[in-house]
């Protein structure tokens, strides 16, 4: 009889000589072109949503019915989007082929003995990281400290019976080897914000919108929510897994620290857009990061959280602000990307201290909205 194992422990992914693991923003510039989170992800680690559905069926049959996973490809049959394409150089035949940049955002990238596929939509591994080849993260994702199981039943049965000590390990093992796993709200959020932000410079000028108004909890809450790991037929609020194993958890506290580690996400993010512009005058990428970065310290401020105050002094030290925003010189690669890390480090720190979320003030008020109704609500 087969074993059910998978094998191997991959500390991370690689983009032309930059190393990306764990949590931390997800951006980087290869050859001056941007590159989006979907490209960040090794495509010959993509093993597809198939094998993902074995143990998340009732999770993938929500995600397919999402905006996400029915309508993003779709959008490129969209006659705006032959437009943006025109004006990037691509024709109207190659806009869903590996010639297009389009599919780094609403396709999936998997590259199986040498051949490129593009699969349609955003799919699991377009969130959480490719997961197979040798040392992909879904080894020691589907290995609960008991030895190889001969079904799936007697996988999943392992799965409800491993140790707290053993979900530590796994958790922490998962991570290494580059999951965003589902209660890593600043890796979630930040890869969320790489395609929603769209970072180009010149898709933006050929009219492509922006997701001016992304707010991470009220996306979570609405149509992409899938949080069915503990109970296949409830769509909890928040992970429930998350919600399972730790001491005074609450779905409340959970969106207050999403809250959070989405306008920091929003901000690191915004800030390295910033370094790297040529322009910010009105209505290009420059100007959409400048308004990003100024409605993200409003919230920051607004938050009045001790841990993160020392934000706000980072951006007085360095004069960052609505005048200085708007002049592009040639310093700002280095000042931007500068604020970038240090708010990266803060923010880091926050989620770490909070990872349970509790003890955060009540000043931290997540919008009640959700974008969409949740699937089975």
């Amino acid at each position: 009889m087969q074993s059910i194992r998978f094998c191997g422990t991959y500390a991370g992914w690689r983009v032309r000589g930059v190393c990306l693991a764990g949590w931390g923003l997800v951006w980087a510039l290869v050859g001056g072109a941007p590159v989006y989170s979907q490209q960040l992800i090794d495509a010959t680690k993509v093993i597809g949503r198939d094998a993902c559905s074995k143990c998340h069926a009732a999770e993938l049959t929500a995600w397919q019915r999402s905006a996400h996973g029915k309508k993003a490809w779709d959008l490129l049959d969209d006659p705006k989007a032959s437009d943006f394409a025109r004006k990037m150089g691509i024709s109207a035949a190659d806009i869903k082929s590996e010639k297009s940049i389009c599919t780094g955002c609403h396709g999936t990238h998997q590259k199986s003995t040498g051949n490129l596929i593009i699969a349609k939509g955003n799919s699991c591994e377009s969130c959480h990281g490719g997961a197979g080849g040798d040392g992909g993260w879904l080894a020691v994702h589907s290995d609960y400290g008991q030895g190889a199981a001969d079904t799936l039943a007697a996988l999943l049965k392992q799965r409800e019976s491993e140790s707290a000590d053993h979900l530590v390990s796994r958790k922490a093992a998962t991570q290494k080897a580059g999951m965003n796993r589902a209660e890593d709200a600043l890796a979630i959020a930040s890869n969320c914000l790489q395609c929603h932000i769209v970072p180009d410079e010149k898709l933006i000028a050929a009219g492509h919108p922006s997701s001016t108004k992304f707010e991470f909890v009220e996306w979570a809450q609405g149509e992409v929510r899938h949080n069915f790991l503990l109970n296949p037929k409830e769509n909890a609020e928040v992970p429930s897994l998350w919600l399972a194993t730790g001491e005074g958890r609450t779905p409340k506290g959970r969106k207050q620290l999403m809250f959070v580690a989405g306008q920091l996400a929003d901000l690191v993010l915004s800030l390295r857009i910033r370094a790297g512009v040529t322009s910010a005058k009105r209505g290009t990428l420059g100007d959409l990061a400048n308004d990003r970065i100024d409605d993200a310290l409003d919230e920051v401020e607004d938050a009045e959280v001790d841990e993160l105050a020392p934000i706000l002094d980072i951006m007085k030290k360095n004069k960052i602000k609505k005048s200085t925003l708007k002049k592009t010189t040639a310093g700002d690669k280095k000042l931007y990307s500068g604020v970038a890390d240090e708010v990266q480090a803060i923010a880091d720190a926050f989620v770490e201290k909070y990872k349970d979320a509790t003890g955060l003030p009540a000043s931290l008020k997540p919008p009640r909205k959700a974008k969409g109704k949740a699937f089975g609500r």
